[in-house]
């Protein structure tokens, strides 16, 4: 009977060892393996008397890049985020992340002024100085300062370029991050001028991702590689649609009173 019990424990041993070893995850599927959704949610806010978005800022990673030239932007509609990514040799390494405002509306572009933001491939292909620039946002300011030092134009290889581009967030601060644009993306105004003058370059490719989309392959292996940690990572399933933000309850934000 004990020489049972013995082979017994040893069989189940053998057993629970084989069953982990076929359970453990290699270094590669680690190194793909979905990170959780966090519980950040879009806030509504009545901005100048229009419903926009808004969410917890993140903090701006920015380490510089090996060559500029390999450098490329990914833009998340879904997370608020816009990330260069740098190819090194066989690698893909996360240089920089930065907050980033949206157009009011969510979905693809489809013509001008539908307040969208487009989605899909772009190019940078001009990049004037915008310090000086005015807009009036029809929301009782006037024409004020509105595009920080720099506007990097993008132009879509399947549409002619209509105006939308990445620029600071003079007098929107609070917007970012969030959605309050008429289709552009904007940053803070010192992460326009670190983005501009550490990783833009004329025919720098842009992907704009939409807003159901979630972290591509490479992102999440250069993300668990660095040990990237980050404040907003939003559940698909729990993005706000135009309709509901259009009816939710809102908080009081700027006014032109102030």
């Amino acid at each position: 009977m004990k020489h049972l019990l013995v082979a017994a424990a040893l069989l189940l041993t053998i057993c629970s060892n084989t069953a982990t070893a076929q359970t453990k995850p290699t270094v590669a599927e680690n190194l793909t393996r979905p990170f959780p959704y966090t519980d950040t949610k879009e806030e509504v806010w009545l901005d100048y008397g229009k419903r926009t978005v808004r969410l917890q800022g993140d903090i701006t990673i920015s380490n510089g890049a090996t060559n500029k030239r390999n450098c490329f932007i990914v833009i998340s509609k879904k997370d608020y985020y816009l990330y260069v990514y740098e190819r090194v040799g066989n690698d893909t390494v996360l240089d920089a992340r930065y907050d980033c405002c949206l157009a009011l509306r969510k979905g693809n572009k489809q013509r001008q002024g539908d307040m969208r933001t487009p989605t899909g491939v772009s190019y940078i292909y001009r990049m004037p100085y915008a310090g000086t620039w005015r807009h009036d946002f029809g929301d009782g300011r006037g024409s004020i300062k509105s595009y920080g030092n720099w506007f990097l134009g993008l132009k879509r290889t399947n549409m002619p370029s209509r105006g939308i581009g990445i620029h600071g967030s003079t007098n929107n601060r609070e917007s970012v991050p969030g959605r309050a644009s008429e289709g552009c993306i904007r940053l803070y105004d010192e992460d326009i001028i670190d983005l501009h003058d550490k990783y833009a370059f004329i025919g720098m490719k842009v992907i704009i991702k939409d807003e159901k989309s979630d972290d591509l392959p490479f992102e999440i292996r250069a993300m668990r590689r660095q040990n990237i940690q980050r404040e907003r990572h939003i559940d698909p399933a729990k993005v706000l649609t135009n309709e509901q933000i259009a009816v939710a309850r809102y908080q009081v934000g700027r006014s032109r009173r102030r």
